[in-house]
């Protein structure tokens, strides 16, 4: 819902479709810079008031944004500054969440856990996605930041019912440059590891070209307002959902690897087809549905691949560098958006589709061990 608000008030104030992919560019940027920092710290200290810690100072923040939306004093670079915050939260957040549920659940049981606690995600969207475009169209963006910060402290509670096993010590037996060498090691004398940590940063450079020029593309191919935008906002989600209900029947399955692919070229073709679209009810919000879908089958596979490859003394360290893969991913967002404030906005979304089929294609014929990895 905040994502959905920051860019439909961004492309209010600026009616630019390179300011909003910015905005989600500085979101994940730091990434880069922190999220390895916060993978260390969540193979050292207890992950459950790591998270916690992180979801606070996330409420903390979106309160502020909130009050300079509702005085009238907001500008573009706050959001922009704001949306850089957010990242560095994001650094310690996500890698504390990812390497938790994996202590929760035994292996066996990984794809279910981890296709679950995705299913929490794609379900808020879908409800979430339009409330926001109708709390925008009726009362402004206001109310949605604050929302943000009741659900980080609902998340909060919640996980004060969570009792996880302690971190292993292996990693506090070191200096932190030590665990940082150690978990680089790791990922280098283990391809396959590295491999599906590389892949994590193709669905992103997709995710977030459309991500950030969907309001403009709502507006000016599509011609609707931000009730109907936060319906189209909510599609992907409705889809997400979808896959994670047939991935969350499966106990296990084997290739893996070759439907993580397949679902990634389906996304890159949704989305080249979704750019030449015109009707928003015909085939817009039906294509973003795939695009939901198959972007969810890709990165719920790609995480279970990874997580049972690794030991949980360094989970920490390898999944922070899927994040710092996620950071990077923006970057396909940036020149997104300056080719859409050239070009126009179908050419770009088409343009990212495109180069995503012709990665995978290339991975699907050269690189036959990651097709039949799991």
């Amino acid at each position: 819902m905040e994502t959905i608000a920051l860019l439909w008030l961004i492309n209010q104030m600026t009616h630019s479709p390179l300011m909003g992919t910015l905005m989600v560019t500085l979101r994940y940027l730091p990434l880069t810079v922190f999220a390895f920092v916060g993978g260390i710290v969540a193979d050292r200290f207890d992950r459950r008031r790591l998270l916690i810690y992180a979801l606070a100072i996330s409420a903390v923040f979106s309160i502020a944004l909130a009050v300079l939306v509702h005085t009238g004093r907001i500008q573009p670079w706050h959001i922009l500054a704001y949306s850089a915050l957010a990242g560095i939260i994001t650094s310690f957040n996500h890698p504390a969440r990812h390497t938790l549920v994996p202590n929760l659940v035994k292996k066996e049981h990984f794809l279910n856990a981890i296709t679950l606690d995705n299913a929490s995600v794609t379900a808020s969207r879908i409800i979430g996605a339009p409330l926001a475009g109708f709390i925008i169209s009726f009362a402004g963006t206001t109310p949605v930041l604050g929302l943000k910060a009741v659900g980080a402290l609902l998340a909060i509670f919640w996980l004060s019912w969570v009792r996880a096993p302690v971190t292993s010590p292996e990693a506090k037996k070191g200096t932190p440059f030590r665990n940082f060498t150690e978990g680089m090691q790791y990922v280098g004398e283990h391809k396959a590891v590295l491999t599906q940590v590389l892949l994590y940063l193709l669905p992103f450079f997709v995710t977030n070209s459309y991500t950030g020029l969907l309001p403009y593309f709502a507006t000016n191919n599509l011609h609707i307002g931000p009730g109907l935008y936060g319906i189209l906002s909510a599609a992907p989600g409705a889809g997400a959902l979808m896959a994670t209900f047939v991935l969350a029947s499966f106990v296990n399955f084997r290739r893996k690897g070759l439907v993580l692919l397949l679902g990634g070229i389906a996304q890159g073709m949704g989305l080249i087809l979704f750019a030449s679209s015109s009707s928003f009810y015909l085939l817009s919000l039906l294509l973003l549905v795939t695009v939901g879908g198959a972007n969810t089958i890709f990165m719920t596979l790609n995480n279970t691949i990874i997580q049972e490859m690794i030991p949980d003394q360094v989970r920490g360290r390898v999944m922070s560098l899927r994040e710092v893969s996620m950071g990077l991913g923006p970057g396909g967002s940036l020149i997104s958006g300056a080719i859409a404030g050239v070009f126009g906005v179908p050419l770009a979304l088409g343009t990212a589709g495109g180069i995503s089929i012709a990665v995978l294609l290339g991975i699907l014929v050269a690189f036959p061990q990651t097709r039949r990895r799991g």
